[in-house]
């Protein structure tokens, strides 16, 4: 399975949902693809009848002093 740092790179400035398949101290480090888009929203509409998925924003970090948050 690839790692998800390479899912990352592969796809910049989308939202990646990840069905995990390896993790090291608790920290999901491979996996499958299952969907993605530079969408959020649309990410966790195909994905929200998944059990164990990783979401996660494939793009630049926030800038210090920055914040963000999520609502479902």
């Amino acid at each position: 399975m690839p790692l998800i740092q390479d899912l990352l790179q592969q796809h910049p400035g989308e939202w990646l949902a990840i069905e995990v398949t390896e993790e090291e101290d608790g920290r999901p480090i491979a996996g499958r693809l299952v969907y993605h888009s530079p969408d959020r929203d649309e990410v966790w509409q195909k994905t929200r009848e998944l059990q164990r998925v990783y979401i996660v924003y494939a793009g630049e970090p926030l800038k210090e002093g920055y914040a963000a948050a999520f609502t479902l």
